[in-house]
Formats: structure tokens, C-alpha cells, sequence
């Protein structure tokens, strides 16, 4: 199985830049960053450095049907306007914080749901600001970033979730003029009470760009299932309920709701 149970610690420890250096990164994202930070980047906080890859990847990927191709062809086929989902813009954008030097990490959600429009769930990313000495959740392809009421500091995934449990109220900014978001849309993906963060661990990029490359005659699920029995698959980690106190899909709903933040208490 590729699903298992893990500590908060070992969950909040984990960074994808450990086990994929830059020197496993295609030359294909080295090219396109210099479009994106036309700044030294010593001149940037790691937050501006992170918002301003999320703005240029979403304003310029058209999205559409998932891939689930190499780190390479994935980016290609975006930039050409040839699909892209949520889960293929976060694989994008760890490679590009890689490059710049920002710690990251991908996130998924597990939504038990009958409303088909969240069913499969939705992919997200979490960056370390050196800033704020703490991790910070971004959703690349909804160009959002998530407080709590009047603190001007974006939330951690742990914190969304403890907030989310204490039914607190929660606040999300919309970075990127150019996008569109539905409050209720968000609302149903992060705080409905079925919806449950899971860390994506052990993807190397290296392993999978080969595979996906070398056998890409293949359908890309049966590609994915040879890399599980080499060992060398990535793991879905669930924080563990008692140590995050995640509520479990027969509790009391919560009742938090989600609203628009106003552009100046952004960051």
C-alpha cells in the first residue's frame, strides 16, 4: 500500500528538496525561471519568491486533463495549453522552489464526498518562509494563501487543521488578480469535515522521470504501479488522528466557515 499513518514530527520534518537535488531538475525549468524572477533572487523572501512561481505558473498554464507524465514532458504539454490539473501544477512547482531554494512540500486531499465536482480530491503545496520561521500552505491553482482573523501571517497546514477543528474562523487572499475563486468551492475542499490532508512523500523525481520517459508507450497508471514494486513508489501519509486531532468522518460536522480576505492584510 502507498497510504500509511505518520507522526506529526516526521510529517512537519519532511521537505521534497532532500531527496531531489538540483542537479535532477530538467534544464527546461532553469530556462523558464529566468522569465519568472527577472530579480536577483537574493533580493526576494522566500513568500515573494514563492507567490511570484505560483502567479507566472498559473497565469500562464491553461489547464485541462491530467497527465501524469515525466517533470519535463508534464511542463512542455502545460506551457502548450495541452491539460494540466491541480495535482500536475504542484509537481511543476516543487521543482521550480527547488531551484530557487525554497523548501516545499506537496500536499494531497482525501474527500469522502457525494458531490462529484471535489470527489477526487485536490492537490496543494506548503513552503518553508524563513520569514515566519515556519511553514506556509499555498495553493497554486487557486492562488491562495489562508490566515486567521486579524493575524497577518498565512497558516500552516496543521494550523488550518487545528483551527478547522476548534471551529475558529478562517480567512483565505486571493495573490493573483487574474484568477477567479469560489468561496464556496474552497470551503467544500478544506473544511467540509470528510475532507483529509495527506503528505506525498518519497517522490523522486529522478526515478519517476525515468520510468515515465522509458516506458511511456505504457499507460502512465501501470508505469506507476512497476515503480511501486521496485520500492521506489512515493507514500500518501496521513498525520495521525491523535497527535493533529483530526475529526473522524462520524463527528459533529464543523461549522468554521471560510471568508475572502482583504488585499491589504496580505503579505
Amino acid at each position: 500500500m502507498v497510504s500509511r499513518k505518520s507522526s506529526v514530527s516526521r510529517i512537519e520534518n519532511f521537505c521534497y528538496n532532500a531527496i531531489n537535488p538540483k542537479c535532477d531538475i530538467p534544464p527546461l525549468y532553469f530556462q523558464l525561471n529566468k522569465m519568472i524572477l527577472t530579480k536577483p533572487k537574493a533580493d526576494l523572501s522566500d513568500m515573494e519568491k514563492a507567490k511570484k512561481i505560483a502567479k507566472w505558473l498559473r497565469n500562464h498554464i491553461k489547464g485541462g486533463a491530467g497527465l501524469g507524465k515525466s517533470s519535463n514532458s508534464a511542463l512542455r504539454k502545460m506551457i502548450r495549453g495541452e491539460g494540466g490539473i491541480c495535482s500536475d501544477l504542484s509537481q511543476v512547482y516543487n521543482n521550480f522552489c527547488v531551484i530557487n531554494d525554497i523548501k516545499v512540500k506537496e500536499w494531497g486531499l482525501k474527500i469522502m464526498t457525494a458531490n462529484r465536482t471535489i470527489l477526487g480530491g485536490h492537490s496543494f503545496n506548503e513552503v518553508y518562509s524563513r520569514e515566519f520561521q515556519k511553514w506556509v500552505l499555498i495553493d497554486v491553482s487557486k492562488s491562495i494563501f489562508f490566515y486567521h482573523t486579524n493575524s497577518k501571517i498565512p497558516l500552516s497546514v496543521f494550523e488550518l487543521i487545528k483551527l478547522k477543528k476548534e471551529n475558529k474562523e478562517i480567512h483565505y487572499f486571493k495573490f493573483n488578480k487574474k484568477t477567479i475563486v469560489d468561496k464556496q468551492y474552497i470551503e467544500d475542499l478544506y473544511l467540509i469535515p470528510n475532507s483529509f490532508p495527506f503528505l506525498i512523500t518519497n517522490y523522486c523525481t529522478k526515478t519517476y522521470d525515468y520510468f515515465l520517459d522509458k516506458l511511456s508507450f505504457l499507460p502512465e497508471s501501470l508505469i506507476h504501479g512497476l515503480v511501486y514494486l521496485t520500492g521506489k513508489s512515493y507514500i500518501f501519509e496521513f498525520p495521525k488522528k491523535k497527535e493533529c486531532k483530526i475529526k473522524h468522518p462520524i463527528d459533529k460536522p464543523v461549522l468554521t466557515k471560510i471568508h475572502k480576505r482583504r488585499p491589504v492584510e496580505a503579505i
